[in-house]
């Protein structure tokens, strides 16, 4: 008999949780390259969209009998130490063509790689007619995060293109930056970061599309990290536009939802109106129950000037998967006057490799909330470096399962889950009594 209750028991529970973690929202084709052991790919907004955990926890890989095979997610950084700053020495290039610098330009090339100005070249502000500037950066211990252009100018707008190199030959085209830097009052607004997004090069070169500035002085931060610490550095980051943020009930609040499980780590904010300079903070929190939490404080700017529109560069923040987002704006300016303000999402996407275990096809499932990430670390499924390592993608919806039915809401599941524990309870009691009735009964027998 109590044998019986126990199986009881188990048997309901164990039904109610397989209707929870049977379920994926979205069930996805994997295309493989080639025949190998491993197989490695960049997770696309698709997945993130479809995920109902912030640390990517419902994601799984099944081989062709359905069966779960080992996988490993690299993306979720821990917060990085604050980069440092490191003098650099530049050298300015009057020629519209700086991809091969030589002595006729005022620069050499030692042994070591290291730039050195001839006696004709001045490495110190920008000379007259300048239209680009190089940049040694020297040996890093670690990834170049970003330039910091210190402006002599008491007043300066302008476009730059930027392009990096570890050679001198092969050069890779960044996107445009715009340097700024206007006073009123008192106050200065600047701009002089030139962002390189943890690039591991030597040289940078810097073509100014406008007029040049004078430079007091450049830095580089430096971002020191590990293999592990950066294992999805090489991931081009992804970008959503167009996210539409609407008023908040306070004046100056903006709410927008990123719509899935991105871990942000950029933010664009797209004012609506010319000549804009605006205070915000911006805060964050999974869900309508939680507090919002503070994440950074910024200064927005859209202004017009004889160059063109110049604009902040994107908000930098530590990866964040909250899906709900407030921008709150100072109001003692304005604010940011009539029109939406819009916003675009960027972040690094995790990089996923499994093992091919089994028989194709491969697929990916992902999205229910009931279930915990078992993703281990790459070191402990990949053995040997040396092994077969192919890419693979993710590749188009699959139709849903039988047991893929729209899960219920979480209020709901709680429900059940009470409905099975109490009927499980009831009938543990029930049995309980029916064995002390019949010990009774053989009691009173003898």
């Amino acid at each position: 008999m109590k044998r019986f209750v126990a199986t009881l028991m188990l048997g309901a529970l164990s039904s109610w949780a397989a209707a929870d973690t049977d379920h994926f929202a979205q069930r996805f084709a994997l295309d493989l390259d080639g025949n190998a052991a491993y197989y490695t790919l960049t997770l696309p907004d698709t997945v993130y969209a479809a995920s109902q955990r912030t640390d990517l926890g419902d994601v799984r890989v099944f081989n062709g009998a359905g069966e779960p095979v080992p996988y490993s997610l690299d993306g979720r950084r821990a917060a990085a130490p604050a980069p440092t700053l490191r003098a650099v020495k530049w050298f300015a290039l009057p020629t519209p063509d700086a991809a091969a610098p030589s002595a006729a330009l005022g620069v050499t090339i030692a042994s070591d790689g290291s730039l050195r100005a001839a006696p004709a070249a001045k490495a110190a502000g920008t000379a007259a007619g300048t239209q680009a500037d190089l940049i040694d950066l020297g040996r890093l211990d670690g990834s170049a995060d970003a330039l910091q252009v210190h402006l002599g100018n008491d007043s300066y707008q302008g476009r730059v293109s930027v392009d990096a190199s570890a050679n001198l030959r092969d050069w890779q085209a960044l996107p445009d930056a715009q340097l700024l830097k206007v006073g009123r009052d008192g106050d200065t607004l600047t701009q002089e970061r030139i962002a390189l997004d943890g690039l591991r090069v030597r040289y940078v070169r810097l073509h100014w599309l406008d007029r040049a500035p004078q430079i007091a002085s450049i830095d580089v931060e430096v971002q020191p990290g590990d293999t592990a610490a950066t294992a999805n550095a090489s991931a081009p980051r992804q970008w959503r536009e167009g996210v539409a943020a609407t008023p908040g009930a306070a004046a100056g609040d903006y709410l927008f939802d990123t719509g899935g499980a991105y871990p942000v780590d950029r933010l664009r904010l797209n004012l609506p109106q010319p000549n804009t300079v605006a205070r915000v903070s911006i805060y964050s929190r999974p869900d309508a129950q939680t507090p919002w939490r503070e994440l950074t404080q910024a200064t927005l700017y859209r202004l017009h000037g004889a160059t063109g529109e110049q604009v902040n560069p994107p908000l930098e923040v530590e990866p964040d998967s909250d899906r709900q987002w407030r921008v709150s704006v100072d109001m003692r300016n304005g604010g940011l006057g009539a029109g939406a303000l819009t916003v675009a999402v960027g972040w690094r996407p995790a990089v996923l490799t499994f093992v091919a275990r089994g028989e194709a096809p491969f697929t990916l499932g992902v999205g229910n909330g009931a279930l915990t990430s078992v993703a281990a670390k790459r070191e402990d499924i990949v053995i040997d470096e040396s092994s077969s390592t192919a890419s693979a993608r993710v590749g188009a919806a699959l139709p849903a399962l039988p047991q893929d039915a729209p899960a219920p809401p979480a209020a709901d599941r709680d429900a059940k889950r009470r409905y099975v524990l109490w009927a499980a309870l009831i009938l543990a009691v029930g049995s309980l009594g029916a064995m002390a009735w019949r010990l009774a009964r053989g009691a009173s027998r003898g």
